[in-house]
């Protein structure tokens, strides 16, 4: 399992502001969500700046994908909200917000050794 740094949470959480549903940082200091807070804006995205959200993430892990073609919630493992995205290289990855707001990137094998099926569908 990749572990984005807080860096790229922080990124995570200002791409999503980028799309306008979370409120800018003041003072420049930078908020980063918990897993609802995080989910919750997820899903009020349009599949396409989901997509960029996650791009970014799988990139950030050190992940090769070039572009995401889709995205879905994934069912949850031990109360985490999972989300799936599938690259142009056939590759679906599984991303696992963390209590903290951090986000972990699973390749296939890594989401299969979840026991979640939902997170084990991609190849």
């Amino acid at each position: 399992m990749r572990t984005l740094p807080t860096a790229s949470m922080s990124a995570l959480a200002l791409a999503i502001a980028a799309c306008g549903e979370v409120a800018p940082p003041q003072n420049n200091q930078v908020s980063v969500p918990g897993p609802e807070a995080t989910e919750n804006s997820l899903e009020n995205l349009s599949e396409g700046q989901r997509n960029a959200v996650f791009i970014r993430a799988i990139r950030d892990s050190g992940q090769p994908c070039e572009h995401v073609e889709s995205s879905a919630r994934a069912g949850e493992h031990q109360g985490l909200p999972l989300w799936t995205a599938r690259c142009d290289n056939e590759v679906t990855w599984t991303i696992v917000l963390g209590n903290d707001g951090s986000a972990a990137v699973l390749n296939p094998n890594e989401a299969a050794a979840l026991g979640n099926s939902a997170a084990g569908n991609g190849q």
